[in-house]
């Protein structure tokens, strides 16, 4: 499978670096190893089809697949956000990484990031975005990439231990596998839902818990499987106006659960 136009290249071009510079401009590049990795992994052969202004707008995401009701669950996210969490993830040559959620170009920049010694693995519970990330890698030359089929609420424990783990799905808790599965000092970069909000946390394990560095408020796809959550809605005048309520209104938290305080920079741990 061929994805690449040569005639492609001079538009391609100009249009990464302009993606480039717009995220120095917005904050969301800070490194130049991550700038780097955005000019090195040609973002537009894992979205084929897709108009290139759109594959390299910095806050434009692209969408994947809708479930049978036309809701979203699968994009490629935004350059923004990636930007952001692979700076926050501060990836190292020869770390062994985890990706919680497929797409194929995070997966491959983060390839690039930890270099041919380290190691790369993302799951997915949906076998059409697995098999999806598996072509597209393959294709764009990071085959090295594993890709596992899963519900990624237990981690992908036959890789473990992994010095960084990045969630590309919303979470509404931290499952004690993915602690588990963090190596000493490790870092899990996460959306986590709290209080109505997503924030993208990085949380670096501290013997027995988890504190946070680093949190940016931000949106994504809802956590499938057994880690799903659902919202409670509650409509105001019709359809007007909707209350979302992400605890149901008095939800019991589920014992040996990971959790966060939203206090200042938030501390995590087991309950």
């Amino acid at each position: 499978m061929n994805l690449t136009n040569p005639d492609e290249s001079p538009q391609v071009d100009a249009l990464r670096e302009t993606m480039i510079g717009k995220l120095r401009e917005i904050g969301a590049l800070r490194s130049d190893r991550v700038a780097e990795v955005f000019r090195a992994v040609p973002r537009h052969l894992f979205t084929p089809g897709a108009p290139l202004e759109k594959v390299y707008n910095p806050t434009d995401a692209v969408y994947v697949k809708r479930d049978e009701h036309g809701v979203t669950i699968s994009t490629v996210s935004a350059p923004e956000l990636q930007a952001f969490m692979l700076e926050q993830a501060d990836l190292q040559p020869g770390m062994n990484a985890l990706e919680i959620g497929s797409g194929g170009v995070n997966a491959a920049m983060m390839a690039w990031l930890v270099g041919p010694e380290g190691v790369v693995t993302t799951v997915d519970i949906d076998p059409d975005v697995a098999h999806r990330a598996r072509g597209l890698l393959d294709a764009a030359g990071y085959s090295r990439v594993n890709v596992v089929l899963a519900d990624a609420e237990n981690g992908v424990p036959e890789h473990a231990p992994y010095d960084r783990i990045i969630v590309t799905v919303g979470a509404w808790d931290i499952p004690p596998a993915w602690v588990n599965q963090l190596a000493p000092g490790g870092r899990i970069v996460v959306p986590l839902r709290m209080r109505g909000l997503t924030r993208a946390l990085a949380l670096d394990r501290n013997g027995d818990h988890l504190v946070s560095r680093s949190a940016m408020i931000c949106g994504f796809v809802k956590m499938r499987g057994t880690g799903a959550h659902q919202e409670r809605v509650l409509p105001l005048r019709g359809e007007q106006i909707r209350l979302r309520f992400d605890d149901g209104g008095g939800r019991t938290i589920p014992a040996s659960r990971t959790v966060c305080s939203t206090r200042s920079a938030p501390k995590c741990g087991r309950v």
